[in-house]
């Protein structure tokens, strides 16, 4: 069984570089991802702003290699699928490929699916500026409290472990009962989530998180860069995940 090839990942420096565990951050706040696409699906994010608006055709390649290939947004109850399609006048068409539509926005902390048809294990380097006004500075994901699933991603190039390193704290347990679902995805096809639960009463290095019963301590979920994850906001109350950078 093939494991899914490492995400290497690079920042373009302008007046040298502020380091942090496993991590790299541009003074200038300007980057690149280079992001693996095995065959088949793939979680995928857009870790940047780019420059002419983050309109899917303009973070994915759009010169043919990648056409064939489906884009799956979540849609709150279900998926928009789009079909990448250098020959539509505007890069992009309808599921089934036979109708040119609009290409959809993907900003930063929305993670979504790729199915690369291609038959060739595929990169894809997104680019642009990290999304911060300032540095230091701080950003927010703000988490609706309905619907109940939200696929997400950290706004900033970040990967690791999802309260201690990205900043999804449960704060006073206001998550108690919320879950993370992660997709487990080998050579290209779906095998089901990994599945935790927010749980301020249970400790594992950080406080705290239970398996999907919340009957058993977890280690805290891992979200690598470039990756993503479902939210489930079973209270059904507004989140805001605030992302720091420099401070």
């Amino acid at each position: 069984m093939r494991s899914k090839a490492p995400l290497l990942a690079a920042l373009a420096l302008a007046s040298g570089l502020i380091s942090a565990p496993a991590q790299i951050y541009s003074q200038n706040i300007v980057g690149f991802v280079n992001n693996p696409v095995p065959t088949g699906f793939s979680v995928q994010n857009n870790p940047f702003n780019r420059a002419g608006g983050n309109v899917i055709t303009n973070l994915i390649a759009n010169d043919g290699s990648f056409d064939g290939s489906y884009v799956y947004i979540w849609a709150g109850h279900t998926y928009d699928v789009y079909t990448l399609d250098s020959t539509m006048p505007t890069g992009i068409s309808d599921a089934a490929d036979v109708v040119p539509v609009p290409p959809p926005t993907i900003n930063p902390g929305t993670a979504f699916y790729l199915n690369n048809q291609t038959g060739a294990d595929l990169t894809n380097t997104y680019v642009g500026n990290v999304a911060l006004a300032t540095y230091p500075g701080s950003t927010t994901n703000a988490i609706a409290g309905s619907p109940l699933f939200s696929l997400l991603s950290s706004i900033l190039p970040l990967g690791g472990r999802i309260s201690s390193d990205l900043g999804f704290t449960n704060v006073d347990g206001a998550l108690d009962g919320d879950y993370i679902y992660q997709p487990v995805i080998i050579s290209g096809t779906f095998h089901g989530y990994n599945v935790s639960t927010f749980d301020s009463t249970l400790s594992t290095g950080f406080p705290g998180f239970g398996d999907a019963s919340d009957q058993f301590p977890v280690p805290e979920p891992v979200i690598p860069l470039g990756g993503g994850f479902f939210f489930n906001n079973a209270n059904g109350t507004p989140v805001n995940w605030i992302q720091t950078l420099g401070q």
